[in-house]
């Protein structure tokens, strides 16, 4: 990693300020929050903005709160909070372990749930040092036309790697954008695109406000192989969530650029998605594990989740 690049640097102090300054200016701005994984990014050069607006400072965004019909979490809450909150432990096991899985401690006192939400998509041919990069082509996210992980692939095959979207989408949780225009909520699933160029729908002037979760209490659980037990992205998460009635959603992350997504109304359906979910899984060689091995242990991780959440 390389010393940071100039650029501009803001701190607002409320909303409106925030939404004045990324609304007027013409250049590259980006968001600044726990910033653990933003700035490694520009380190790499992956990321070369012209403004850093750090939202740290800006009161309301961090708070756990159950108003009846809903869990609502601000989007500034760091992940550690999560871990230690009563409320998310009780009613919501896959997001409490997918958050005690997420990093190492530090990095979860640092993080927050909007930026591991809106973290960048990742590939072994991308996440690397620019004197790196330079000994392939340039592929897609940097400016190219070709995908040095899928050679002759006509799209980015990079692969979105979050730890707490897949369990939040499991909750069937949504979002509250603010932008310009005012505030709107989207189910979370609907703010991917689709795309590892350009993973998020959101526009350019809209910042996770809060995520907002139904109340119900659930059975669930989460599954995540990664290298390093301590600090790795996942290269391969299962989020189990299902009610007392056994309906549910079962999601696969780490799967492509944006996570599978598998309703069940039956324990029976659930028990047959594992083997849908290996054979839906990308076999593209993106990441640091063989494509076969971890296309095997979605299925693998799929059935020990819902061993362990139906025993309990």
């Amino acid at each position: 990693m390389s010393l940071l690049p100039e650029f501009e640097y803001k701190r607002p102090e409320s909303l409106e300020e925030f939404l004045h300054l990324l609304s007027d200016y013409k250049g590259d701005a980006m968001i600044l929050a726990g910033g653990t994984d933003l700035l490694p990014r520009i380190k790499m050069g992956l990321k070369n903005p012209d403004l850093i607006i750090d939202i740290k400072n800006i009161d309301g965004l961090s708070y756990v709160k159950d108003e009846g019909k809903n869990v609502r979490i601000g989007a500034l809450t760091i992940i550690y909070e999560i871990i230690k909150s009563k409320i998310i432990k009780d009613k919501y096991p896959a997001l409490h372990e997918a958050a005690t899985l997420t990093a190492s401690e530090n990095l979860q006192q640092r993080g927050t749930i909007g930026g591991n939400i809106l973290q960048d998509t990742r590939c072994l041919y991308y996440n690397k040092p620019e004197s790196w990069r330079k000994s392939f082509n340039p592929c897609f996210k940097t400016g190219g036309e070709i995908c040095n992980a899928a050679r002759g692939g006509k799209k980015c095959f990079a692969v979105y790697c979050g730890d707490l979207a897949p369990a939040l989408i499991s909750l069937g949780a949504s979002v509250c954008l603010l932008g310009k225009k005012g505030e709107k909520e989207m189910p979370l699933k609907d703010i991917f695109s689709g795309d590892g160029k350009f993973p998020f729908s959101l526009s350019s002037d809209e910042l996770i406000k809060n995520i907002i979760i139904p109340s119900d209490e659930m059975r669930g659980g989460y599954e995540k192989l990664r290298m390093r037990k301590s600090i790795d992205y996942p290269v391969v998460n299962i989020a189990l969530s299902m009610d007392a009635g056994d309906k549910g959603r079962l999601v696969v992350g780490s799967a492509g650029a944006n996570p599978l997504i598998y309703d069940f109304s039956s324990s029976e359906e659930l028990r047959q998605i594992p083997e849908k979910a290996q054979n839906d899984m990308s076999t593209v060689n993106n990441m640091y594990l063989s494509p076969l091995y971890r296309k095997n242990m979605v299925g693998v991780l799929s059935d020990k989740v819902i061993e362990r959440v139906l025993a309990s």
